[in-house]
């Protein structure tokens, strides 16, 4: 189906119907790459990361090389990772943020009268997706709703997941259903979400520059090579964009730009470096930054945006620097979540 750390926040406002003691209890899946629990696992993550021939696509003629090269790659960008990761408290947080995320999900099925058990799929580490299919025959699910927590489409996340998600599926003899929600880049609640977080983070600005501050769409980037292969993530990044700045009525002070580029092959631009130094020279001296394509925080918004990101910002001249935070668990996402694992059960005829 396509759809166009911390204790969940209150939920959206749903009625709460009675329990049908007839429908069978449903999984949601909620998928991610995942990130390293230690500095020890940066490396094997990596190689994890760089060994997915979805994630890093390598032309078929040399795609037979894809093990030694992740096993390369990995070694060689490790110390820089690691020192990352240190920066941030020697660790990704990405696994409690799903994990809440899948939790909250749950819990507001369950008070709209389901019986719901939430689990997280991860693509790189702990907890991988044999984990969760594990976890989810342990407690008797037999139907699962896989949701990614990327909601714009890419073979390098989306596809990449449901992948490893098919293959544990058919290890553990192939018992459960599990219906596919590929995409939601503009779900209301989700732009709404995203929308209130951008709110907040303006509210810190200072007052005189409020009304013109520009506000920064920061996606994680993609090389040019998958965009033209017809991968859809540049398209649904642009209709997220577009569906916020018109919720916040932005115009031409919403900036879309692309960070975390890797290799030497050409990415999605611009990079964020180069919108803030654009901005900069423009005369502004307050902006803010929105992860997009992000919903929970990982080492890209906690260290590349918040210390390397905003270190360039300074030395370009801006004096504000207000990132949003990620949607996590607000009440509109998580809510935006289960309206679109309800709706995909009911398509299924599991209600």
């Amino acid at each position: 189906m396509s759809v166009s750390a911390s204790a969940p926040e209150a939920s959206t406002a749903h009625p709460t119907g009675p329990r049908d003691a007839e429908r069978e209890p449903l999984g949601v899946v909620l998928l991610n790459l995942g990130g390293p629990d230690s500095l020890a696992a940066v490396e094997p993550f990596l190689r994890n990361l760089f060994a997915d021939p979805d994630v890093i696509q390598l032309p078929p003629v040399i795609r037979w090389f894809q093990p030694l090269f992740a096993r390369l790659v990995a070694q060689r960008r490790a110390p820089t990772a690691r020192a990352a990761y240190t920066q941030i408290g020697g660790r990704s947080p990405i696994a409690e943020e799903s994990s809440a995320q899948a939790e909250a999900v749950a819990a507001e099925l369950e008070r709209r009268g389901w019986r719901a058990h939430g689990v997280v799929a991860m693509g790189c580490w702990h907890p991988f997706s044999d984990e969760a299919v594990a976890r989810l025959a342990e407690v008797g699910i037999r139907r699962a709703v896989a949701v990614p927590l990327f909601p714009q489409y890419s073979r390098s996340t989306t596809g990449s997941s449901f992948v490893a998600l098919e293959r544990a599926v058919a290890r553990a003899g192939g018992a459960l259903s599990v219906a596919r929600v590929e995409r939601y880049p503009e779900a209301p609640g989700y732009v709404e979400a995203i929308a209130e977080r951008v709110r907040a983070a303006a509210a810190t600005v200072p007052h005189a520059e409020r009304p013109d501050v520009p506000v920064l769409f920061s996606a994680h980037g993609l090389p040019e090579s998958y965009i033209q292969r017809g991968d859809p993530y540049l398209d649904d990044v642009r209709t997220t964009v577009a569906a916020v700045s018109a919720r916040l009525g932005l115009g031409a002070r919403a900036r879309l730009c692309f960070q975390s580029r890797v290799g030497p092959q050409r990415w999605l631009g611009p990079t964020t470096e180069e919108t803030l130094d654009a901005v900069a020279r423009e005369g502004h001296r307050s902006v803010v930054v929105v992860p997009v394509a992000f919903t929970g925080e990982h080492v890209e918004t906690l260290q590349e945006i918040d210390i390397v990101y905003k270190e360039h910002a300074a030395r370009a001249g801006i004096t504000c620097f207000a990132r949003a935070r990620t949607v996590g668990t607000h009440r509109a996402f998580i809510g935006a979540l289960a309206d679109i694992v309800e709706a995909t059960a009911r398509e299924r005829g599991w209600a």
